[in-house]
């Protein structure tokens, strides 16, 4: 069985709740744009979007945090 994920051999992971630098160039990754980061990883470094999706975490102080995240590999 052939998935999306055949071949995979390098994974990142980037949020709209962090910014830090691409894994491949150091270009200043801002997940507040995260559409431009996944363009960035995908035209730039050859990567691919396996999974977008959100997630749910806590701040310092406890409260919720939502964010939503995308899973590239190559």
């Amino acid at each position: 069985m052939i998935t999306g994920y055949e071949g995979v051999t390098h994974v990142v992971h980037i949020s709209t709740n962090a910014s830090k630098g691409c894994a491949e160039c150091d270009q200043l990754i801002y997940g507040r744009h995260l559409d431009w980061a996944i363009n960035h990883y995908i035209e730039n470094n050859g990567y691919r979007l396996l999974h977008i999706g959100t997630e749910t975490g806590r701040d310092d102080d406890g409260n919720l945090l939502h964010s939503t995240v995308a899973v590239l590999g190559k």
